[in-house]
């Protein structure tokens, strides 16, 4: 049984953790597994680990951006030119390698750009098929995999299958216990802010994984030990991208909603990327890029997103759900009018926010969003 750490001393830890740019994060770092860089969920984050590295996802920054405008058109999203920004301007230099996987035009043009860097030491490119309701494309997938894993073993350590089986059983855990977070937000609303929710995930991007799985523990024993502090706030739904700025989670809890679940790839929607239990890791590793719905740059049928949005959002007794989307993201966009006239159709209230750069029009988002709250109450 872990010891009840006080929940002050956790949140100090994972503040501090959360709050270092880049290049106060490399003293963090496992001094014997190289960092490799990776932007999205579709790259396998066992595979790294089972090759000796250290994943480590780069997010969305607010960095000023004067060296990416160079090389990309002006309707890229933020996330890019943030990506691109701190390369140029060497805040990755410490990463031995990136990984890219294949998604949206926006993203393997960056891959495109990013390799004319000859920087960091290596940069590997992971197709993922967008259409995922066929056999063929799961035969495809693992073959992937499979390159993929050796093209890791080449420039780290080769990938066994027992060290695979272990990086399994090790983020098999860690996503576990974040669900149990997820779930215990209701009872402790007060405490699990959303903005602290948000720092919690962000620390499992960067933090040694066996670190943060100790941390996540001890985080779930004292919360389970704790007096409920429950909310009395509206519940709603978030549904976007990738949000990385916790400004967004304290925005909407300062207007009066309880963000009660969410369908962000920075949050709850990795948890639909289950991992079956199969004899062959590498066959249990395909197989979960199967079990549903993931992502809008994937097809998986045409009413795949709809329907689990909508029992999401049902089991999550929410009474609105908020879109906050970045701008010039197409996949979601062009997803977008159909999601709203489907909620609306069923009585679920919507509100877009669009996002730009995230620390420009927060005043004018927040008073949308003040102003949804309001209608929501009185529904």
């Amino acid at each position: 049984m872990p010891d009840n750490r006080p929940l002050p001393s956790i949140q100090e830890e994972i503040i501090e953790v959360t709050s270092r740019d880049y290049a106060a994060l490399t003293d963090l770092l496992p001094v014997d597994r190289p960092p490799v860089g990776y932007f999205c969920p579709y790259v396998p984050e066992e595979l790294i680990w089972a090759a000796g590295g250290q994943p480590f996802r780069l997010i969305d920054t607010p960095v000023k951006i004067s060296l990416a405008q160079a090389h990309l058109p002006a309707y890229c999203c933020h996330p890019v030119k943030s990506y691109l920004q701190n390369l140029l301007q060497g805040d990755l230099d410490f990463l031995r390698g990136i990984v890219f996987s294949h998604s949206c035009d926006a993203y393997k043009g960056l891959a495109e750009i990013w390799s004319r860097q000859d920087r960091p030491a290596f940069q590997l490119n992971l197709m993922i098929p967008t259409r995922l309701e066929s056999d063929r494309s799961r035969t495809f997938l693992k073959a992937e995999l499979t390159r993929f894993a050796n093209d890791l073993g080449r420039r780290l350590k080769p990938v066994t299958a027992e060290a695979l089986r272990e990086a399994l059983a090790l983020f098999g855990k860690i996503r576990e216990l974040q669900l149990r977070i997820y779930r215990l937000r209701g009872e402790h609303a007060r405490v699990l802010t959303g903005e602290f929710f948000a720092q919690v995930i962000r620390a499992g991007f960067w933090l040694d994984r066996e670190r943060y799985h100790r941390l996540l523990t001890e985080l779930v024993a004292t919360l389970e030990q704790s007096p409920p502090r429950p909310d009395d706030r509206i519940p709603v739904y978030l549904t976007g991208n990738m949000i990385h700025d916790p400004y967004w989670f304290s925005a909407l809890e300062d207007s009066g909603a309880q963000i009660v679940w969410d369908d962000l790839c920075s949050g709850a929607r990795t948890f639909r990327l289950k991992t079956p239990d199969l004899p062959d890791p590498l066959e249990a590793l395909t197989g979960r890029y199967f079990s549903g719905f993931f992502c809008p740059t994937k097809y998986y049928g045409p009413q795949a997103r709809q329907e689990i949005l909508f029992q999401e959002i049902q089991n999550s007794g929410a009474r609105g759900v908020i879109f906050l989307l970045y701008k010039y993201c197409e996949p979601h966009f062009f997803d977008y009018p159909d999601l709203r006239q489907f909620l609306e159709e069923r009585g679920i209230s919507t509100l877009l926010l669009e996002v730009e750069d995230p620390a420009q029009t927060r005043g004018q988002q927040k008073l949308r969003i003040q102003a949804f709250m309001e209608m929501l109450e009185t529904e």
